[in-house]
């Protein structure tokens, strides 16, 4: 594992990443989420489940993970791939925005279907 990479990216981002930790302590403990979505139109995002399915998914309860949101398991796939090519073996594939924009657009239309399932 690249030690020094790490070290660097952590401390080229520190300025936000201290913000969005702060973020995330204080509207959790106010508003009892994080989303902002939720928080400023009280309706769901595109995102809503991911953490909670990223909970399940890590302690095994996998039909609750996809029920949360099943595209958790692209994004999971998306960022342990990513961590290993960026930390451990340099693989430089060049594709890792393209599929971050395809799982994204992947996680939009299934909230749209989601969504369109409620209003009808």
């Amino acid at each position: 594992m690249n030690i020094a990479l790490l070290k660097k990216d952590l401390y080229q981002f520190r300025f936000a990443i201290i913000p969005i930790f702060l973020y995330f302590i204080f509207t959790q403990l106010l508003f009892g989420t994080v989303c902002p979505i939720r928080i400023l139109f009280n309706f769901p995002c595109p995102a809503c489940g991911l953490t909670r399915a990223s909970i399940s998914l890590l302690c095994g309860n996998f039909i609750q993970a996809f029920q949360y949101n099943i595209t958790v398991v692209f994004w999971w796939i998306l960022i342990i791939l990513f961590i290993i090519d960026r930390y451990f073996y340099k693989l430089k594939f060049k594709v890792f925005p393209t599929l971050f924009i395809i799982v994204g657009i992947l996680t939009l239309l299934l909230y749209v279907i989601r969504i369109s399932s409620y209003i009808v």
